[in-house]
């Protein structure tokens, strides 16, 4: 009984002197329960369940910064030139029936940065805006007051006609190219003030989420679908 005891006191003490001796212990998991920022800041990679959003990819891929900072991207990375003449739609290669279509969507490959970035409850929530894709066209813009509402601005007259494929008259009887107009008129791609044009977030979709498996993943939801994304 005596050498029993001393057997179990000594394998105690070892115990303990192993634990002070490796204070970095893996008692299983990495700690991250999603109740703050730095917990969701990474590189994350996965796809949207049973939807695309983009044609031909399911890939959603989001990048969180320490300082709140992030963007979203939809399927492939994709290059898009940088706007430079305000008197044209963006993109410049897009026909009106094109850009009627596209205005609104989100575009394949496009870096959206993530606006009011939130966590509470475990759960991080964050606004993508489609409209961020003409936000550098946007921000060429004069601001036109409306016709028809004092104090009301866009980037161009609110309504038009098409004379002859290409050629446009505005609701202020001056010529306009068809794609400006269509991205000038409502909904609204521009939102504008007295003196300036940005993009507007009038369509803006909000991603609610929450870590699981230790944090090594994020699973959330976005315009009604299932998103499932890993760290990388």
């Amino acid at each position: 009984m005596r050498m029993t005891r001393g057997l179990v006191f000594v394998a105690a003490v070892a115990g303990l002197q192993a634990c002070a001796d490796n204070s970095a212990v893996d008692i299983g998991g990495n700690g991250l329960t999603g109740s703050s920022l730095t917990d969701y800041v990474d590189q994350w990679d996965g796809y949207t369940e049973a939807q695309q959003f983009v044609a031909g990819s399911d890939r959603f891929r989001f990048k969180l910064n320490g300082d709140g900072t992030g963007t979203v991207v939809l399927g492939e990375s994709q290059a898009y030139p940088p706007a430079t003449d305000p008197d044209v739609g963006y993109p410049t290669d897009e026909d009106l029936m094109t850009v009627a279509t596209k205005t609104g969507q989100y575009r394949a490959g496009f870096e959206y940065p993530v606006h009011d970035v939130i966590v509470e409850s475990k759960r991080i929530r964050f606004k993508i805006a489609p409209n961020d894709f003409y936000k550098g066209w946007c921000e060429l813009q004069m601001p036109v007051v409306s016709v028809d509402q004092a104090g009301v601005y866009s980037c161009g007259p609110n309504g038009f006609t098409q004379s002859t494929p290409g050629t446009c008259i505005g609701n202020d009887n001056k010529p306009i190219n068809c794609t400006k107009a269509m991205l000038c008129t409502g909904p609204f791609t521009c939102q504008c003030t007295a003196t300036s044009c940005t993009a507007s977030d009038n369509s803006a979709t909000i991603f609610d989420g929450a870590l699981y498996d230790n944090g090594t993943k994020l699973q959330g939801s976005f315009n009604s679908a299932t998103v499932r994304m890993e760290r990388k």
